[in-house]
């Protein structure tokens, strides 16, 4: 590696991590950023003690509540999962969550097993291993928008992830692991980056590496924001069908195989879990069931269980067009800037991209993949849209933790859009 881009890497990797670790530029609340969505989070540390008193793979290996009351009332149950791990103390009680196979928490299990450290040492080094995680993945995103459109560019997006309330949220959350839903992408621009650039590209090997990497989503961090890491392979190819100028036969064939790439490997991360929920039920079909039902009410708010549907009523009720609206108005930049007014100025930018390809064409030259940019970043939106229109209902119930669905990967390309205005306003032709 050259050293500008090994440079522009170690500098997005620190400036990112300590973002995500350790909310260094204060931009968000200091109790909002230790507090994130810790309910979700203390279930992979009841599933650290459970797993430490009673073995790795007891009850399925899956996620929990420690001395849970039922149902769960809230901070109280939370903090105490904390509190006894904290302590290197006991549960009496393990109330389990069946909705994800919760591989982070098996590797952090396997790490806590082994290490010489004290608890609190432990979480402290678990956090700081998935804000880094999380680092690395953006910031090798950085360096792929240099590789294309240059150092300004690059350097907006990477300015504009650390101003992200929500990526500085999530950074290091150990139950969302959010790297793994950004790195199917990342690995399928690098290797179509290969290609584009003249080496061959097995498509096999592409199929089964982008495959075992939506089944690692699924196995290590659940089904939560399901469809984007999807939706963020298939930008991926969108971009570079339209900067390679594939025919669209060609483009059709690879979105094909790669949807039915990762959809095989989704599933198999079903079977997983299903095999976890039949080891502590008996019964193989009880995990199928509970995942038909588990799905069934975050999306279109009907769950197969019939006792339930007045519960989930309102999220099958729901107004769709609400609902995105509601996600749509959260803040996304920590000054209070909200995803709203973002995306109005990625179409003033869109506008003005387009002006200068036009006045300036004869001078800029080829601009494909400028305008391929310019396509994708609006073709993008297809990724969070059909997760909202999908997974409604999930929306609906989880509106304060559902924003960062903007993100993938729509932000990174309209802000890349931003970066690219600034370089054509200087160009020198």
């Amino acid at each position: 590696m050259k050293l500008r881009p090994l440079l522009l890497f170690l500098v997005s990797t620190v400036l990112l991590f300590l973002g995500f670790d350790r909310n260094f530029l204060h931009l968000v609340p200091a109790e909002a950023f230790a507090n994130f969505d810790k309910g979700s989070e203390s279930l992979v540390i009841g599933r650290i003690v459970w797993a430490g008193q009673h073995g790795f793979f007891a009850d399925g290996a899956l996620l929990g509540t420690g001395d849970a009351p039922t149902p769960i009332i809230g901070d109280a149950e939370f903090d105490h999962q904390y509190k006894t791990y904290l302590a290197d103390g006991e549960f009496q009680t393990y109330m389990l969550y069946k909705s994800q196979s919760g591989g982070q928490a098996w590797l952090f299990s396997l790490l806590d097993t082994f290490s010489p450290f004290s608890a609190s040492t432990n979480l402290r080094l678990f956090r700081i291993f998935t804000a880094l995680l999380t680092a690395l993945t953006l910031a090798a995103l950085v360096l792929w928008f240099d590789s294309q459109f240059g150092l300004v560019t690059a350097l907006t997006v990477l300015l504009t992830s650390l101003v992200s309330q929500w990526l500085t949220l999530y950074g290091r959350n150990l139950f969302y692991s959010v790297w793994d839903y950004f790195l199917p992408m990342v690995v399928a621009l690098y290797l179509l980056d290969r290609e584009s650039r003249g080496r061959v590209l097995s498509e096999t090997r592409f199929y089964l590496t982008v495959g075992l990497l939506l089944f690692l989503k699924g196995f290590l961090s659940g089904y939560d924001f399901l469809l984007p890491p999807m939706g963020m392979v298939a930008t991926a190819l969108i971009y570079y069908a339209l900067k390679d100028k594939w025919t669209l036969w060609h483009f059709t064939r690879r979105l094909l195989w790669t949807g039915l790439a990762c959809a095989l490997g989704i599933i198999a991360s079903f079977l997983v879990l299903a095999a976890q929920i039949g080891a502590v039920t008996g019964r193989f079909s009880d995990g199928l069931l509970h995942i038909g039902n588990t799905m069934g009410r975050r999306t279109f708010g009907t769950p197969l269980d019939p006792t339930q549907s007045d519960f989930f009523a309102a999220g099958q009720h729901a107004s769709l067009t609400e609902v995105i609206q509601n996600i749509a108005r959260k803040t996304a930049v920590v000054a209070g800037i909200r995803f709203t007014e973002v995306f109005l100025l990625f179409a003033v930018v869109s506008v003005l991209v387009l002006l200068i390809l036009w006045l300036r064409r004869a001078k800029l030259g080829d601009t494909t993949k400028e305008r391929a940019l310019l396509i994708t970043t609006w073709v993008s939106f297809a990724s969070p849209l059909a997760w909202l229109l999908i997974f409604k209902a999930h929306a609906y119930y989880h509106p304060f933790t559902s924003a960062i669905i903007w993100h993938m990967p729509t932000m990174f390309f309209g802000y890349a859009l931003c970066g690219l205005l600034l370089t054509l306003l200087f160009k020198r032709v």
